[in-house]
């Protein structure tokens, strides 16, 4: 929270009540402090020690091995990251006061919610995805015979937000049942560098858990990132809606528990 200048008067009605200056209060913690640049830093740094490793190899990779050690760089390691800022985005506000002081003014708890999922999310876009993204992008344009198209780049780029959006929003849901940040971390964290295993025992779980869509399972080569990059059609469209519908389904679980928390 901001402070008491982020609360303006505001003309929302019903369940978006609020939402506007909480969208505000929220944003300012990305784009009103070093937290934007700094993220844009370090995953551009990331994706920087990704070009070093494809150039010092003796033999240059070909377009399919860049598209599935971005999908790692530009995928996996970020979606670390999300867990690591979101774990405290609502357990923080409920051990430090400042939920039960700000739903004490006109704001309805789904606008509360609703503002941390907006602004999180824009900010992971751009810093974590967008900005890098584009970097490799350009690099390799520019260092590979055949280069990916635009389209199939930003088809791309937004199944790696999706990947990044369903790890926030499990995140944030756990943040609304536990009280403590071991709980909310270790369940997120778990199951992301789990998830090929259980897949594994049960292969049924390829399509309800999302790492295919960055990472290939077995000797396949349907990961749907690196497909997309790529122009190939081997992939699965219905795993994309069933972890989109899973994300949404996250938010929807935690605003039902948010607004039954007693503060």
């Amino acid at each position: 929270m901001s402070g008491n200048s982020a609360f303006l008067l505001v003309s929302e009605r019903g369940w978006r009540r609020g939402l506007g200056s909480m969208l505000k209060s929220e944003s300012s913690r990305w784009w009103k402090t070093r937290m934007w640049w700094v993220q844009c830093l370090i995953w551009v740094c990331i994706h920087f020690l990704l070009g070093a490793i494809l150039y010092l190899l003796p033999s240059k990779p070909l377009g399919g091995e860049v598209a599935m050690i971005y999908a790692v760089f530009g995928g996996l390691f970020p979606a670390v990251g999300v867990v690591i800022i979101m774990q405290d985005v609502v357990v923080g506000e409920k051990k430090g006061g400042t939920a039960a002081w700000a739903l004490s003014k006109p704001i309805t708890r789904s606008a509360f919610i609703l503002s941390k999922v907006i602004a999180n999310s824009l900010g992971v876009l751009t810093t974590m995805v967008i900005v890098p993204g584009v970097i490799v992008f350009t690099v390799q344009a520019l260092s590979l015979p055949n280069p990916w198209t635009l389209p199939g780049f930003l088809a791309g780029l937004s199944m790696v937000f999706l990947f990044c959006f369903f790890f926030l929003s499990l995140t944030l849901m756990l943040g609304t049942f536990f009280s403590s940040r071991g709980p909310i971390i270790g369940i997120a964290l778990g199951l992301l560098f789990l998830e090929q295993y259980l897949v594994g025992v049960r292969p049924f779980l390829r399509y309800v858990f999302p790492w295919n869509l960055l990472i290939s399972i077995g000797e396949t080569t349907d990961a749907v990132v690196p497909c997309l990059l790529l122009g190939s059609h081997n992939y699965s469209p219905t795993l994309i809606v069933v972890i989109a519908l899973e994300s949404l389904l996250f938010l929807g679980i935690g605003l039902w528990r948010f607004s039954r928390e007693e503060f």
